[in-house]
């Protein structure tokens, strides 16, 4: 018997094909370790001791005891919510400037995005020398401005170690806010500026009234995107401050790589990540569900 395709069954499945070779590079990459890490989580899986038997949640019961893991949850906390603020405040007042019709405005759309386009690791190293206690230019510039009378270690300082992190990481991400939002704002109309003009609004009226409203959807989709990357942010953590000092900058992420990689327990290191990825998860979808609400 032969069989006869109609035309939408050959189109979806000459789809198919052409998306076989991504779905079967996702799944070696992506699923696969997921789902190795998951069945880790519940065993006392170590490089040590290559016990894969269940161990009843044992990892998990002692994570929800363990004060380290609410210390770590407490950090990425507040490090989210200030970068991300940040870079949303900063993100909307350059892309504000840069929607305005000034000279050489292609030319300062480009050079904004170089903090963006420089590597995170080299971002880190980077400010590393700028932090540095003895010769860096920080304490430099501030001593012979006389703001500091001595010499700061500030990524050795449990007060001034996390601000630091922020720093660079709302100097790293403002430029790709501030373009999404860029975008957002070059899509509406000079028509609804003129109108709101006509009916006697400037200024911060005009912002609130017309600007803000019809970019809502852009600043949604850009503070998730924004929450999910720095919620997961290793590099920052790891390069400048590797945790410390007494544990004032130890993450999630950093958490998870002490316990797996340098406590050698791999499977309380993959509770921890399925715990992370649980409340990303939960996160995201509460998320996008209150913005839609409110959209409607």
């Amino acid at each position: 018997m032969h069989l006869r395709l109609s035309r939408q069954h050959k189109n979806v499945l000459f789809a198919a094909v052409l998306m076989l070779p991504a779905v079967l590079l996702l799944a070696l990459t992506i699923i696969s370790p997921l789902i190795k890490s998951v069945m880790m989580s519940f065993t006392n899986y170590s490089l040590l001791n290559q016990d894969t038997s269940w161990n009843s949640f044992a990892n998990y019961t002692a994570l929800l005891k363990s004060a380290d893991f609410y210390h770590s949850l407490k950090v990425t906390g507040v490090y989210v919510v200030i970068t991300v603020i940040a870079d949303l405040f900063i993100g909307m007042i350059l892309a504000l400037l840069l929607n305005q019709n000034i000279r050489f405005r292609a030319f300062f759309r480009s050079v904004v995005m170089i903090p963006w386009a420089i590597p995170t690791i080299v971002t880190a190293l980077i400010f590393l020398w700028i932090y540095q206690a003895d010769y860096g230019v920080l304490n430099y510039t501030l001593l012979h401005t006389g703001i500091i009378s001595g010499n700061i270690n500030w990524l050795q300082s449990v007060n001034f170690a996390l601000p630091s992190i922020i720093v660079v990481a709302v100097f790293r991400q403002c430029p790709l806010v501030a373009v999404m939002l860029l975008a957002g704002l070059q899509n509406i109309s000079a028509s609804l500026y003129e109108a709101a003009k006509i009916d006697g609004a400037s200024g911060w009226k005009l912002f609130t009234g017309v600007t803000l409203p019809l970019v809502k959807p852009v600043i949604s989709s850009v503070t998730l995107i924004m929450i999910v990357n720095n919620f997961q942010m290793f590099t920052l953590f790891f390069t400048l401050t590797n945790g410390g000092p007494a544990g004032s900058t130890t993450s999630l992420a950093i958490l998870t790589y002490l316990t797996a990689f340098s406590k050698y327990e791999m499977g309380k290191g993959s509770a921890i990540g399925v715990i992370w990825l649980v409340l990303l998860f939960a996160f995201s979808v509460i998320f996008t569900r209150i913005m839609n609400r409110e959209d409607h």
